[in-house]
């Protein structure tokens, strides 16, 4: 195509990644930003009533209604362009799992920011292939066939200098998919379940020291126990005990995954048959998420007043 033109983004000290389905492997080493074309996104444009992008937050799963793939968890991203607000969804893991087989470290990327974010540089197609162009129609940045825009002008390459507009951060340092904050909070429910860990190991170690001398004692006390048949009715009651244990520790492990950044666990309570737990969320979305992942694992739930579920479940 004739008419080759530049992008020019304004320059930052990170290199800026056009992600695309057709793209070749990436060989780049260091800090990067990554700018998502919306072959990796699903974006829609509403004029609400409201003025803080936190309000408009709350209603994203409800304007993707119907959208969306059930299968799938996703991610929202909301930001105000003139009148409207610009809603994009997004799956973590399907792109994390691209990047990762187009040899981008997850832990090399500092920002992620997405192709409706920079119509303006659009206008111009770009060129993804011999086949795709990226290019801005109705407010909307597309992927389209190079064939429906003839001898149309063209940007054949994309400036790698990262654009000063609002990311969605990948990691601190570079080096973590949390930021320093979101760190800190995991590290102390972490260390909240790893005293919980501990405690339940100790008082395991000392239920089976405590099996031991007692079945020394009965053995001192009635010798016809040392038979391979009493001795094996001793083990199977003890073995019991060490299944409940073990399940208990399971069932901690599983609750684990269920306090996540804006989550606080207010109770728990576990006994051989079965637990129950509740939970303090920050937002409705925490709450559904957790309610979603709570129920595949088989536990049932219910709702506490405005921010606090109860989960139940059986050893």
């Amino acid at each position: 195509m004739k008419g080759q033109r530049n992008l020019n983004f304004t320059e930052t000290s990170k290199p800026l990644i056009l992600v695309h389905k057709s793209m070749d492997r990436v060989y780049n080493k260091g800090s990067i930003n990554i700018m998502l074309s919306p072959q990796f996104y699903t974006m829609k444009r509403e004029e609400l009533p409201i003025k803080h992008q936190y309000q408009a937050k709350k209603l994203a799963s409800s304007v993707f209604e119907s959208l969306l793939n059930d299968d799938l968890e996703y991610q929202f991203y909301v930001y105000k362009d003139g009148d409207d607000w610009v809603f994009i969804a997004y799956n973590q893991i399907e792109i994390s799992e691209f990047l990762e087989n187009v040899g981008i470290k997850l832990e090399d990327i500092s920002k992620l920011f997405f192709a409706q974010q920079y119509l303006e540089k659009f206008h111009i197609p770009l060129v993804l292939s011999d086949k795709e162009l990226l290019a801005s129609i109705d407010k909307t940045a597309v992927v389209v066939p190079s064939s429906i825009m003839g001898d149309s002008m063209t940007n054949k390459k994309f400036n790698e200098d990262v654009a000063n507009k609002n990311g969605i951060s990948f990691g601190f340092s570079n080096n973590s998919m949390f930021e320093y904050k979101e760190s800190i909070i995991i590290s102390v429910i972490f260390v909240i379940f790893g005293i919980m860990f501990i405690t339940e190991g100790i008082k395991y170690s000392n239920t089976i020291s405590t099996m031991e001398d007692e079945v020394d004692i009965l053995l001192s006390k009635y010798p016809s126990l040392q038979s391979k048949y009493s001795r094996d009715n001793i083990a199977k009651k003890y073995q019991k005990i060490d299944t409940i244990e073990r399940k208990k520790r399971d069932i901690l492990k599983s609750l684990s995954s269920l306090v996540m950044r804006g989550v606080k666990l207010v109770s728990l309570s576990i006994n051989s048959k079965k637990f129950k737990t509740t939970l303090e969320v920050s937002n409705e979305r925490t709450l559904l998420k957790i309610k979603s992942i709570a129920r595949k694992k088989g536990y049932s739930t219910s709702r506490i007043g405005d921010n606090i579920i109860k989960i139940e479940g059986k050893l």
